[in-house]
């Protein structure tokens, strides 16, 4: 039975003029033990007995909370990597309190991210400089179609990753081969621009880019880049976007540049986020190859 059912039954009850226990009986006898209990009855007479006779439950609610969300985030900000135990013994409540206390700030536990360099004071200078003189030379004169960025990466042949698998609980669980210490790879470089592929090539298996590889990459590149966009070589300027690796900025490389016109355009060290190949084309590129193996 549904419990609005049986507070009609229990007002019935008691209307009859039986007691709460003769009324927990009755109801058990008619539609089974465990229906309702002595407690729940005495509980709904009281309220009769005060003259309420409705049979809506009423909201007890949640006592108020000795712990505010404004100085949790102040305990916060001191210690953003504090754990819910710490925070519990700190702030002399329960977990259950703190964690229902962080959801209401939306607060969420997140691993450090992994940075390949932590940044000096000159280098964060150096980027904010660079970021704010492109950002207001592209609201001067929009630049950003004129960029030819160019990038490398190794693309493993064997893809797989460990993952779960759904299994009866007294099955072992599947086996996976640990990867090689030293795997089969390739080297991609690919140049592109805002209409699409420039240029890319593989590397033969095993072999590394350096700046005389680079130059000749960087002289295909500008061919076909005559071919396929002609107007971007004639009317207007390429800027190359390239990181800070070696053979980028080697002498050779330098001079290269120089004798097709290239602009550069500022790169500070450690700044993978200025590169449209680390957070475009690269992580496509990373989900298309997922669990494959290739064989050549």
């Amino acid at each position: 039975m549904e419990k609005s059912q049986i507070r009609i039954l229990f007002l019935y009850e008691f209307k009859l003029g039986h007691n709460a226990k003769f009324a927990a009986q009755s109801i058990n006898r008619a539609f089974g033990e465990d229906t309702t209990s002595e407690r729940t009855a005495q509980r709904w007479y009281e309220k009769f007995k005060s003259g309420d006779f409705s049979l809506e439950n009423e909201d007890r609610g949640r006592p108020p909370s000795r712990l505010s969300n404004a100085y949790l985030q102040e305990v916060l900000d001191r210690n953003p990597q504090t754990t819910c135990k710490n925070l519990s013994l700190e702030l002399n409540v329960s977990e259950t309190t703190v964690k229902r206390h962080l959801h209401q700030l939306g607060k969420v536990k997140k691993s450090d991210q992994y940075v390949p360099h932590e940044l000096t004071s000159a280098q964060k200078v150096a980027r904010l400089q660079a970021c704010i003189g492109m950002l207001q030379r592209h609201d001067q004169c929009p630049f950003w179609k004129n960029i030819v960025t160019c990038d490398e990466k190794w693309i493993m042949y064997d893809n797989r990753r460990r993952s779960g698998a759904w299994v009866d609980a007294c099955d072992p669980p599947l086996q996976f081969p640990k990867p090689h210490l030293h795997q089969s790879k390739v080297m991609v470089t690919v140049w592109l621009c805002a209409r699409g592929i420039v240029h890319y090539s593989f590397l033969a298996k095993g072999q590394t880019i350096d700046a005389d590889r680079y130059c000749t990459e960087m002289q295909t590149m500008h061919a076909k880049l005559q071919q396929k966009f002609p107007s971007l070589v004639n009317r207007n300027r390429v800027i190359l976007l390239q990181d800070n690796a070696r053979p980028h900025v080697a002498t050779k490389t330098i001079q290269l540049i120089r004798e097709l016109g290239y602009e550069v355009l500022p790169h500070p060290p450690y700044s993978p986020d200025l590169s449209p190949t680390d957070y475009h084309l690269f992580r496509d590129l990373d989900n298309f190859v997922r669990g494959k193996i290739f064989k050549k």
